[in-house]
C-alpha cells in the first residue's frame, strides 16, 4: 500500500533493502545538515556505498589478508612513535587531527561536517595515500619492526574510524570494530557503542609533517593532471618538473618529500623556481571595483 501511494517517488523500503540503512544515513547526513532540505538522489547513495564504505571495506580486506598470513594479533608492545617510519607518523598525526575535529563537530551538533571529515580521511589519506604507498611493506619482507609498525598503525586507524563513524553508521562500524577486536582482544567492550570515544593526543600531531605530505599530494596530483592533459602516461619517465616556491620554508618542505614525489609521478628531477627566476612570468590584474571609488576618472590613466 505504501508503495502504491508513493507513485513515482522513491520507495524508502526499497532503498533500505538495496543500499542498507548505514549507506542511506551516511549519504543524507554527509550531504546536508539534518535540519536542511535535501534533494534525494539514489545515485548519491550508490556513490557513498562505493567510495566510502567500499573503500573502508577494501582497506580492511587488504589488512586482514596479510595479517592472517603473518598471524598478526597485536601481541607486540606498541612501537614508539619516534621509531616508526615517517609515513606512519604522518597518518597518525592526521588521525589525531581528525579525532580533534570530529569530537568538536559532534559536540557542536554538526554531524555533516563530522561525516565529511571521516570520509575525506578514509578515502584521501588512509586509502589513496598511506595504504597505497605502504603496500610493499605489507606483502614483502620479514615479520620485523617495519612490518609490525605498518600493521599497528593501520589497525589503529581503522579501529578509530569505527569509533568515530559509529554514531552515523552504527551497524557497519560495529561489525568493523568487532572483527578487528576479536583477533586482538585489546578492548573488553562488547560493542563499539560501549567503547570509549577516541581521545585526542597532541603528542602525535606533527603539523610540519602534515604540510610536507600535503605538498607531496598536491604536487603529485598536479603533475598527474598535466600528464593526463598532454596524454603522457605515468610509466613514461620525464626529465624534470619545475615548481615555483615563495618562501624558504616551502622550499625546505618540498625538498623533504622530493624523492616521494619523483617516485609517485615518475620524474627524474625537481627544480624549484624562486621569486627571482626569469622563467616565471608575473601579471598584475587591477581590481577595478576596489580602485574605481578611490581614483574615479583617473582610473584610465
Amino acid at each position: 500500500k505504501m508503495s502504491k501511494r508513493l507513485g513515482n517517488a522513491v520507495d524508502p523500503f526499497t532503498t533500505l533493502n538495496t543500499y542498507g540503512a548505514d549507506a542511506t544515513r551516511w549519504y543524507m547526513i554527509a550531504n546536508a545538515n539534518p535540519w536542511d532540505n535535501l534533494k534525494f538522489d539514489l545515485e548519491g547513495i550508490e556513490e557513498v556505498k562505493r567510495k566510502f564504505f567500499g573503500t573502508l571495506y577494501n582497506t580492511y580486506s587488504f589488512f586482514s589478508l596479510y595479517t592472517n598470513i603473518d598471524q598478526f594479533q597485536y601481541k607486540e608492545a606498541d612501537i614508539p612513535l619516534k621509531d616508526r617510519p615517517e609515513l606512519d607518523r604522518w597518518i597518525l598525526s592526521e588521525l589525531h587531527t581528525l579525532i580533534q575535529k570530529v569530537d568538536v563537530f559532534y559536540a557542536d551538533y554538526e554531524p555533516t561536517r563530522a561525516a565529511r571529515a571521516i570520509s575525506d580521511f578514509t578515502q584521501e589519506y588512509l586509502s589513496n595515500w598511506y595504504v597505497r604507498l605502504s603496500r610493499r611493506r605489507f606483502w614483502k619482507g620479514d615479520y620485523q619492526q617495519d612490518k609490525i609498525s605498518a600493521y599497528q598503525t593501520l589497525y589503529t586507524c581503522m579501529l578509530t574510524i569505527a569509533k568515530l563513524g559509529a554514531p552515523i553508521a552504527p551497524f557497519f562500524m560495529d561489525r568493523l570494530y568487532l572483527d578487528l577486536n576479536s583477533v586482538t582482544n585489546k578492548e573488553a567492550f562488547e560493542s563499539v557503542h560501549l567503547a570509549q570515544f577516541p581521545e585526542f593526543n597532541i603528542s602525535f600531531v606533527d603539523k610540519s609533517l602534515e604540510r610536507k605530505m600535503e605538498n607531496a599530494q598536491t604536487i603529485s596530483s598536479l603533475v598527474l593532471s598535466l600528464r593526463a592533459k598532454e596524454k603522457i602516461k605515468v610509466r613514461q619517465p620525464l626529465q624534470k618538473i619545475m615548481i615555483p616556491v615563495d618562501s624558504a620554508q616551502q622550499k625546505e618542505e618540498i625538498l623533504a618529500v622530493a624523492n616521494l614525489i619523483k617516485s609517485e609521478v615518475n620524474i627524474k628531477e625537481i627544480e624549484l623556481l624562486e621569486d627571482a627566476s626569469d622563467i616565471l612570468v608575473k601579471q598584475i590584474k587591477p581590481n577595478f571595483k576596489a580602485l574605481g571609488p578611490r581614483f574615479g576618472k583617473d582610473m584610465k590613466s
